[in-house]
């Protein structure tokens, strides 16, 4: 009999579409969580069990019917791995989640791969940023284990960047920081399962909005994606070769890649769902079903289900943190009248403390558009994102 471990984070964007997907799909699931507050919410199946402690003997005697973990959200992902290990269940192992998500030994196994290869190097103090910049040019500059475009920076000259360079160091000082090399290109995200080391793809986004460097804060994403079917195969080819060298064997990835003049550069492999509320573009425009219920049915059961189509292309935008401060409010209702916008999520509570790029990870909330072609969704949620007038003080 089969039981899904659904590992749930504080502060979770998703355990709410996770749970209804589980109760809809019939499967038997259990909860755990580091968060009282998830607890009080889903009382009937929920363990509670701080992410960086080791199971205890009571917790563990909950446990001892499951045959599947699948993390939540990227802070689950190593407590996944470790009740992987320790439950040997199905899952991704801690081995694999850690080395997806090191940003410098995950690099040397894209270089392994790909045509685009990039120097990269743990970097201590300012000192090692110069040396790296002026032998390799334009670079990026980011947390090893950091997650979305948090604390991630792009530099041409350091003395230009100094004050950016050592404030983010500050931020990140409980972790090493890794430059690489700037590789410029069009850039895509991937979002897929992997059913017993296979990688399946269900879309590629485009990412039609260019970043205000130097830093990376995620905007617009729209799909279908303008890559031909035969440049989609190469992508998920080599994603999936990649897949397969860390060692990730069932659940979810999303993947940040570019690409320059043909040739494929992934940025990043992260073995969970798309971030923050992102997944809703999909659930309530583009599919008949969510991506949750798709990724759940995939990994209990070994299959990609047929996935039907509800509108042509749909698409979301991050409403972006202009700057630091105490949100007041949002003009939300405009946002929602915007032509072909379906949706407004305020995911921020007011009177809660913000930062602005890079050294936040919080989006405002979200903006979901559906519409007959890319030209209508895209001009909407550009709209959207010109018109979002947030009060910050």
């Amino acid at each position: 009999m089969k039981k899904l471990l659904l590992v749930i984070p504080e502060n979770s964007y998703k355990s709410n579409d996770f749970v209804v997907a589980a109760e809809k799909l019939g499967i038997d699931f259990l909860i755990i969580t580091d968060s009282e507050q998830v607890s009080s919410k889903f009382s009937d199946t929920v363990i509670i069990n701080k992410f960086d402690a080791e199971l205890n003997n009571n917790n563990l005697k909950k446990l001892k019917d499951v045959t599947h973990v699948l993390p939540v959200d990227h802070s689950a992902l190593k407590f996944s791995g470790y009740l992987v290990d320790l439950l040997e269940v199905k899952g991704n192992k801690l081995e694999s989640i850690n080395l997806s998500m090191n940003k410098y030994e995950s690099r040397k196994i894209f270089n392994s791969l790909l045509d685009i290869k990039v120097n990269n190097e743990i970097i201590k103090n300012i000192d090692d940023v110069n040396t790296f910049i002026n032998k390799n040019g334009t670079s990026v500059l980011k947390p090893i284990y950091g997650t979305a475009s948090k604390s991630v920076l792009k530099i041409n000259n350091v003395e230009k960047n100094k004050e950016q360079i050592e404030k983010l160091m500050q931020d990140c000082f409980d972790q090493d920081l890794v430059i690489e090399e700037y590789i410029d290109g069009k850039e895509y995200a991937l979002e897929g399962t992997i059913i017993n080391s296979e990688l399946k793809k269900i879309v590629i986004f485009d990412k039609p909005v260019e970043y205000k460097h130097p830093y990376f804060e995620e905007s617009i994403y729209i799909t279908p994606s303008e890559l031909s079917s035969e440049a989609e195969k190469r992508v998920v080819s080599i994603v999936d070769k990649a897949c397969k060298k860390i060692g990730l064997e069932d659940g979810p990835v999303h993947v940040e890649f570019k690409i320059n003049e043909n040739q494929i550069f992934i940025i990043e492999i992260n073995p969970r769902m798309i971030g923050g509320l992102c997944s809703r573009c999909l659930s309530f425009g583009l599919f008949k079903v969510s991506l949750e219920e798709i990724i759940l049915h995939a990994f209990m059961n070994n299959e990609l289900k047929n996935i039907e189509l509800l509108n042509n292309y749909v698409g979301v935008l991050m409403i972006p943190t202009p700057k630091s401060g105490k949100f007041i409010s949002i003009n939300k209702e405009e946002l929602e009248n915007i032509p072909n916008i379906s949706n407004v999520e305020i995911t921020v509570p007011e009177g809660s403390d913000l930062l602005e790029p890079p050294y936040g990870d919080k989006y405002l909330g979200f903006a979901f558009s559906q519409g007959i072609d890319k030209k209508t969704v895209n001009e909407s949620l550009l709209t959207a994102m010109n018109l979002a007038n947030p009060i910050i003080e």
